[in-house]
């Protein structure tokens, strides 16, 4: 193949590479109607509970979930007196989900999340045996997760205008009250949340 020939083959290809790589920002991709969508990285299927981190580490994000895949504008009244927070994010914790078969190697309570209009987090568990279930394509009918099931750190990017409220929760193999970290703006703010058990 001759020189010049070659380099149109290699430009080809770049162009190719640059053109695929297009609309997809941060693991996030471009959706025809407007609406931001998420997108979900592969994860192990083998991947460890968080543990040993550093407090000022910055995590890797697997699942971003963005304006347009959220529940609602705001909590449900009554929820005040449960909620907790730090910097843009507020959290409201529910039961622990029943399981059918009686049986489940991690259960789920539902952890609400709202994000002030404007602004991102990334929420992490630093509680070990425990992982965070936001990923909506891997929400079970039946309540049987694994750990695994769920990611150590979730990025949350609100909507501009609005308040936005993400629906998922946490998946444990024991532990009911669990430590997080939001973090936002480069800083690590600490918030503990606990199953409700009312």
């Amino acid at each position: 193949m001759s020189r010049r020939r070659w380099a149109y083959v290699h430009l080809a290809v770049v162009g190719a590479l640059v053109t695929m790589g297009c609309g997809a920002v941060d693991g996030v991709r471009s959706d025809p109607s407007g609406v931001e969508a998420y997108q979900t990285l592969p994860a192990s299927a083998d991947r460890a509970a968080p543990s040993g981190r550093s407090a000022g580490s910055t995590p890797a994000v697997e699942v971003t979930r963005r304006c347009g895949s959220d529940y609602a504008e705001d909590f449900d009244a009554g929820l005040g007196a449960r909620t907790v927070g730090a910097g843009p994010v507020e959290l409201v914790a529910f039961r622990v989900s029943p399981v059918p078969s009686g049986h489940s190697p991690a259960r789920m309570f539902k952890v609400m999340i709202r994000i002030a209009p404007g602004s991102q987090a990334t929420l992490r568990t630093v509680t070990a045996g425990t992982s965070l279930a936001y990923d909506r394509a891997r929400f079970a009918k039946d309540n049987i997760y694994s750990l695994s099931d769920g990611e150590p750190a979730v990025r949350f990017v609100g909507c501009r205008d609005r308040s936005a409220v993400f629906n998922g929760g946490i998946l444990t193999t024991g532990p009911r009250t669990v430590r997080l970290e939001i973090i936002h703006d480069d800083r690590h703010l600490p918030v503990t949340v606990r199953a409700y058990d009312g």
